[in-house]
């Protein structure tokens, strides 16, 4: 919730995101002098966008709404109903705010800024304990207004243990037929073809991606790419079905084994082809696409291919982690997040480290990264780092496998 700020929305816009939320904007803090409206951080390329925000007043989430509805670029203000942290029992609010016991001033939020916005107002949400209690329960946010439901497929947990295995998709599924507002579904979705499956099972209307897209940004472009190869697979094999049922036909040829089994698959290459969801390209962005000059030259030197920001029309839609890594630090270097100093080495060590995880901890760099006290020193590791993988730079210590910085993190929460 607290990791999509502008220059990382810019990255995965450029890389196939056709829809991005705000970082999640307590009422409280929206409201605090010198914050309000720079915390939505607004640019020419980051449309459309959703302010995304939380709280439990109705009359301060209506005022926050209504500041957010005037930006440039922001298309709906989204209530999270699905946060399931610590804080959010604490200051009741996200999933905290779904119980029983809650539901009418929930229902009563909800119409209040469906009714008072010039602009839709969505709802993200988690599954509740009960299928059936689900299914009232999104019934009832539509009918007070909600225009679009992001729909996280777990449970709420309790604030140390917030996962329980992967994502009830079916209830997803079933949450769609039940509305005919639109859904948006959350969760299993770590890879491209992760995120092409879910559409397939739910049905949904759209995919919302958080672990996923932190780790790799261009997991959109991605999907795309995935869709397309294989809706052109499917494509040739119902042609070449055709060519030979045609051959048949016409040369009354005996057709081989292999020949026959190609003809008896075509109903269901069919089937796939119509089955595959109708991913569609982002708009060209306005702004110039190339990047701006490096923030170190002298230790940072993105590869001579990642000059230019993907937009998957024009550049190869497989950035490489370094490449993205790169392009993330000429953005944050530019559009800094509000909140100083502090904060811009806080977002980049943060995205950085899901960025480049793998290499960073084979080469044991991972520490070294979250120590860093400036961008220049962040972007340094990034490249010496990417030298070692590649050859450049002969790496003498222990390589380290992907599963050692879990371990570390274990060791460190006990």
């Amino acid at each position: 919730v607290g990791g999509s700020e502008l220059a990382f929305r810019l990255l995965a816009r450029r890389h196939g995101a056709q829809l991005c939320y705000t970082p999640m904007i307590q009422c409280e803090e929206f409201s605090r002098q010198g914050a309000g409206v720079t915390l939505l951080e607004r640019h020419v390329d980051d449309c459309p966008v959703v302010a995304h925000f939380s709280g439990n007043d109705p009359q301060r989430l209506l005022d926050v709404a209504r500041a957010a509805e005037c930006c440039s670029g922001v298309v709906a203000v989204d209530l999270n109903l699905g946060c399931p942290q610590r804080s959010a029992r604490n200051h009741h609010f996200g999933a905290f705010l779904c119980d029983p016991v809650d539901r009418k001033l929930l229902l009563n939020i909800v119409s209040t800024l469906s009714r008072s916005l010039t602009v839709p107002f969505f709802c993200k949400i988690r599954l509740l304990d009960e299928l059936d209690d689900t299914l009232e329960f999104v019934q009832q946010l539509q009918d007070a207004g909600c225009a679009l439901l992001a729909v996280h497929g777990r449970y709420r947990g309790s604030p140390m243990r917030r996962r329980d295995g992967p994502a009830h998709l079916n209830q997803v599924a079933l949450i769609k037929q039940r509305l005919s507002i639109p859904v948006i579904t959350n969760g299993n979705v770590r890879s491209a073809a992760e995120l092409v499956q879910s559409l397939r099972i739910t049905g949904a209307d759209g995919v919302m991606s958080a672990e996923g897209a932190l780790d790799d940004p261009a997991i959109f472009a991605r999907a795309i790419v995935h869709v397309n190869a294989e809706r052109a697979q499917l494509k040739a094999e119902v042609k070449q079905a055709k060519a030979l049922k045609a051959v048949k036909r016409e040369q009354g040829r005996e057709l081989t084994k292999e020949e026959k089994a190609v003809i008896k698959g075509r109903k269901g290459a069919k089937a796939r082809l119509a089955g595959l969801p109708k991913l569609l390209p982002p708009p060209l962005l306005l702004a110039v696409q190339t990047l701006p000059t490096p923030l170190n030259a002298a230790t940072f030197k993105p590869a001579a291919n990642s000059k230019t920001v993907a937009t998957i029309a024009g550049v190869a839609p497989s950035p490489s982690a370094f490449e993205l890594a790169e392009q993330y630090l000429v953005l944050v270097e530019k559009h800094p997040p509000p909140g100083g100093a502090d904060a811009l080495l806080s977002h980049s060590i943060f995205h950085l480290r899901r960025l480049c995880r793998t290499p960073l901890t084979e080469f044991d760099l991972l520490a070294e990264l979250k120590g860093c006290t400036s961008l220049a020193q962040c972007a340094d590791v990034i490249h010496r780092c990417r030298r070692y993988a590649e050859g450049v730079l002969a790496f003498k210590g222990r390589r380290r496998p992907p599963s050692y910085w879990r371990r570390q993190e274990r060791r460190l929460r006990m």
